[in-house]
């Protein structure tokens, strides 16, 4: 079985406890998915099956968008209201108008510091691990861009905003930084993620619904071409196939200009019936314009 699934997860599982209810369902399938959601958090997570686990890495940097809700005065050693409380004050004199000014001065690029309890790795180890052991966690400093940050609702104490961001952008900072520039400090005090790129929480399923076994799942499963719709296409011949099945780079050989000026580092090459056979990426090699990333 080889395919994509976008599944709704539910809060109180990790990312992780998703993929091992998969794997006992399509039992001898590879199974794995195109980047972690939070333990408490619910939304769109998607999972790879079979030759889908082979393109991860091009599902993982997709747009993200979110709806989350923060608490004003409260903040935690997690960001998010399931850590231990470290400071609480009074946010009474934060005013609307001081939250829609604040949050304005959120979109565009910035640089975000990751919380102490993230995966990223200093010296092979992730941060969280660091965290628990009570060992110091060196800053990780991060490039993110925010396309939109919206105030839904206020009710004091509580703010919803709606984000879209890069990929890596950690909400949990969000509500932090936003604690900041309010003075009063702040934390997640619950988090939905809503899209994934084209994934849309419309077309995402329950892990109820994938209960009836691989039949289930079937229904459900995404073919690869249509995960990886966002990529540009390059199709090839049967010949360039099979050269490239036997592991040699993409022929080039009847590929028109114009198929070479595609948007983006990555492109999908494609055969007769428009299955993807290989993610192809620019090559600075001179007199080859691409260079072969992964044979599916």
């Amino acid at each position: 079985m080889n395919g994509i699934i976008v599944v709704d997860k539910p809060g109180g599982m990790t990312s992780h406890d998703v993929v091992d209810s998969i794997r006992r369902i399509v039992t001898g399938t590879r199974v794995g998915h195109a980047g972690t959601l939070d333990p408490n958090a619910t939304g769109i997570l998607i999972i790879l099956l079979g030759k889908a686990t082979k393109v991860s890495r091009f599902l993982m940097g997709l747009e993200k968008e979110y709806i989350f809700t923060i608490e004003l005065g409260v903040e935690t050693d997690t960001l998010d209201r399931w850590g231990k409380t470290v400071r609480t004050e009074s946010a009474d004199g934060v005013s609307r108008s001081d939250i829609l000014d604040a949050a304005s001065r959120f979109r565009g690029e910035h640089e975000q510091v990751a919380p102490s309890v993230s995966a990223l790795k200093h010296k092979g180890v992730r941060l969280y691990e660091l965290a628990r052991r009570g060992e110091p966690v060196p800053v990780k400093i991060r490039p993110v861009t925010i396309s939109a940050f919206e105030v839904m609702d206020v009710t004091h104490p509580f703010v919803t905003i709606r984000a879209v961001c890069s990929s890596g952008t950690y909400v949990r900072s969000l509500a932090r930084d936003m604690g900041q520039a309010l003075g009063c400090g702040a934390s997640v005090f619950c988090l939905r993620r809503l899209r994934v790129g084209g994934f849309a929480l419309e077309g995402a399923v329950s892990l109820d619904s994938l209960a009836a076994g691989p039949a289930g799942l079937g229904e459900a499963l995404l073919s690869i071409e249509d995960g990886l719709g966002h990529m540009p296409r390059i199709h090839i011949g049967p010949d360039a196939v099979r050269v490239l099945r036997a592991g040699g780079q993409t022929p080039e050989d009847g590929i028109s200009a114009s198929e070479l000026d595609f948007e983006g580092d990555y492109v999908a090459i494609t055969d007769d019936a428009g299955r993807i056979v290989a993610i192809a990426r620019r090559s600075d090699k001179p007199g080859r314009s691409l260079r072969t990333e992964r044979i599916l």
